[in-house]
């Protein structure tokens, strides 16, 4: 129930993240269906579970050269690639540009993470 709860949390900051981003023209909602949304949601899990550890280790120096710089652009590629991966199965979601897959990672992390902490439970470990 809990992954559940997580996923949702997840889609709706996906949505309101792209819903922001368009009102700048940074991104486009493409889709209004909310199995596209959950979808895309699940693609993003998928990819920050699996391609953003190898992205990670591979950039490490890089990333220790220009104090977190090219972490912050590898969480924009990653959130670029999201509407690239749900296109295969049909119409993404959204489609995003290059400066609005970057903001869009950093307002992806607030938004979610903000959601997350203003509904745990007392006891859940940090």
């Amino acid at each position: 129930m809990q992954l559940l709860f997580r996923w949702a949390i997840t889609t709706g900051a996906l949505f309101a993240t792209v819903w922001i981003l368009q009102q700048f023209g940074l991104a486009q909602v493409q889709s209004q269906s909310w199995v596209a949304w959950v979808v895309a949601a699940a693609i993003m899990g998928l990819v920050n579970s699996v391609l953003r550890p190898i992205a990670s280790f591979l950039t490490a120096p890089l990333n220790c050269l220009t104090f977190g710089l090219i972490g912050v652009l590898v969480n924009g590629l990653l959130f670029g690639l999201v509407p690239a991966f749900s296109a295969a199965g049909g119409q993404p979601a959204f489609s995003v540009t290059v400066p609005g897959a970057i903001i869009g990672a950093m307002l992806m992390g607030l938004l979610s993470g903000l959601t997350n902490k203003l509904l745990r439970r007392p006891n859940e470990a940090e």
